[in-house]
């Protein structure tokens, strides 16, 4: 099988969980749709394009290895916006602040430093579209890629390697870091790791036998309308260097 495996590091990232209120939390690692998501930027699929990101979501696996998983930290954001009136509508930002009745409202986000992580994709029954395509895409991505935020740009190129493997977690092995990697991987104490998370779609045919299951709310129903769907996810522990 071919397995598209690319590297995904960033200085500052954030993987959203669930948003609840003001309290913008990260999953420890990046999901599913932040992959896709990744994946129709560097082609320049535009968000509206439903059908695009459908069958992106339709043809392919996806998984991925935690090198690191960076320090998280709380940040806090303040917001101004008007008191709510029926029947008016604002046509742009600046005339929805002017008015003379705007509330602050505080919000938190939580962010990662350093997390580092590789990332395997691979067509699945039927899936429609080149991998070959979604590489070279990644050499030179359309739009600009960042990890999770607009304000949280990637600190490496995602290198992206298209690997001969029996299975994902034989294309994980025979993914050797470059130059660069290997130094900000020494840099960030990732080699001092001992294990390392690995976590992929619930329903692919070659599963680790030692694997538990998690549930996370990360596949695309619509891009446009920024809507999820829950998805299971199987998760294993390997040995660093295994």
């Amino acid at each position: 099988m071919q397995f598209l495996v690319f590297t995904l590091y960033a200085p500052i990232g954030s993987f959203g969980e669930t948003a609840v209120g003001e309290r913008r939390m990260s999953w420890t690692r990046p999901g599913r749709s932040a992959v896709m998501g990744l994946v129709a930027a560097a082609q320049g699929i535009d968000r509206d394009d439903e059908a695009a990101h459908l069958n992106l979501e339709a043809s392919l696996h996806f998984a991925v290895r935690t090198d690191a998983p960076g320090r998280p930290f709380l940040d806090y954001q303040t917001a101004q916006t008007p008191k709510s009136r029926r029947g008016r509508v604002p046509a742009t930002r600046q005339e929805e602040l002017a008015t003379d009745d705007l509330n602050t409202v505080l919000s938190s986000r939580e962010w990662r430093t350093d997390a580092f992580f590789t990332v395997a994709l691979w067509l699945r029954s039927g899936g429609t579209v080149n991998i070959s395509e979604i590489a070279d895409a990644m050499c030179r991505p359309r739009f600009v890629l960042y990890a999770g935020r607009k304000s949280a740009p990637l600190g490496l190129p995602l290198n992206p390697r298209i690997l001969e493997a029996g299975t994902f977690m034989e294309a994980f092995a025979a993914r050797t870091p470059n130059g660069t990697e290997q130094a900000v991987l020494r840099s960030i104490g990732a080699e001092t790791s001992a294990v390392r998370t690995v976590a992929f779609d619930h329903d692919v045919p070659d599963a680790p036998s030692n694997s538990f299951v998690e549930r996370r709310r990360d596949a695309v129903v619509s891009r446009a309308r920024w809507q999820f769907s829950d998805r299971l996810e199987g998760v294993v522990q390997e040995k660093a260097g295994s």
